[in-house]
């Protein structure tokens, strides 16, 4: 079967492998689509994400969907041809934080396009059956991929806390910072401002939920975003700031942009082991800071809220690419062209 293999910084290759065999607790799934991620751009131009290091040739990819085409043994056989949205990691299951039930932060997690593991860029996949959720026929493959992205911004919003009439910044305006405002807007907040580099992102923003969205040219190292949104806010701040972005900058503007005694919440993943923060203001604020770590739990609830309608995906997917074309795909998001918002790989 064809895959596409990593083999240095910009350099992918179209390969054969062997189609795999689902072992016992498997299924095979035909994938059909995978999700572009900002942490697999790290790894395309860096080999790295902090001290996750890429030593070999490895098939990137973890956002991915496809049809269940055969089922190992003691696997679920209701599962046979359903379309899956596909949870991606495998915890150890043994550790105290599985054990609590924290599974996404098991120190022994091995996951797909990572060091050491095998990702998504393939015709074919042996995949844990109960990483399988089926999704409705409503929802075509490009749209059970992104299942994942959705399931981390749930998870980011349900880690904010949110209460009835509560003020949002969402800082970094890509595919989980939009599908993070829509989740905020239907979980009470009274109105969520926005933040991005990118312009034509910025422009995009009040399709998702966004009632207010600013554009800094420069990282906002002078300040400027910050001081709009507080100027916004009648020089308050915000309840809830969410650190979207890829950017060692978004953890220290979302800190900047809450109320004193306000909540941040940091998912984005800037690529560095250390990304700096403002110390001063954190303390004098007392601000409570949560890091975000993927999604725990959340799946069948972000399957349920895009089949709803309370998180539009659809308009996020802005490029396709066939498989062949992976790296003209990753070169398009790296370079953020084209007005990207969120490009996948479809067969």
């Amino acid at each position: 079967m064809k895959a596409v293999r990593w083999h240095g910084p910009r350099d992918m290759r179209v390969v054969e492998i062997p189609k795999p065999v689902p072992a016992a607790g498997e299924v095979l799934l035909r994938v059909e689509s995978v999700g572009v991620c900002g942490s697999d751009i790290h790894y395309y131009l860096e080999g790295r994400i902090g001290s996750q290091v890429l030593t070999e040739p490895i098939i990137l990819g973890h956002e991915f969907a496809g049809i269940v085409e055969s089922v190992g043994a003691g696997a679920n056989p209701a599962l046979l041809g359903r379309r899956v949205a596909v949870e991606p990691g495998t915890p150890c299951h043994e550790c105290e934080s599985c054990r609590r039930g924290h599974y996404n932060v098991c120190l022994a997690m091995r996951f797909p396009g990572g060091p050491g593991c095998e990702g998504a860029l393939c015709e074919y996949m042996a995949v844990r059956a109960d990483a399988c959720f089926p999704v409705p026929d409503s929802l075509d493959a490009p749209m059970a991929a992104l299942i994942e992205p959705v399931a981390v911004a749930l998870h980011t919003v349900e880690l904010a806390r949110l209460s009835p009439g509560d003020t949002v910044a969402v800082i970094g305006l890509g595919s989980i910072g939009l599908m993070a405002a829509q989740i905020a807007s239907h979980s009470g907040a009274s109105i969520v401002y926005g933040a991005d580099l990118l312009p034509y992102r910025v422009a995009a923003a009040s399709r998702y939920g966004v009632a207010e969205a600013f554009a800094s040219a420069s990282g906002d190292a002078t300040g400027e975003v910050v001081e709009r949104i507080w100027t916004a806010t009648g020089g308050r701040g915000v309840d809830v700031a969410l650190d979207c972005t890829n950017t060692p900058s978004g953890v220290g503007i979302a800190c900047r942009v809450a109320r004193p005694g306000g909540r941040c919440v940091l998912t984005g993943i800037s690529g560095q082991d250390w990304d700096p923060l403002p110390v001063s203001v954190v303390r004098r604020r007392e601000l409570n800071l949560q890091w975000c770590r993927r999604f725990c739990h959340n799946f069948p609830a972000a399957i349920a809220m895009v089949a709803a309608g309370k998180v539009d995906i659809r308009g996020l997917l802005t490029h396709s690419f066939p498989l062949e074309q992976t790296r003209d795909a990753f070169e398009l998001v790296a370079a953020s062209a084209d007005n990207v918002l969120k490009a996948s790989i479809d067969q």
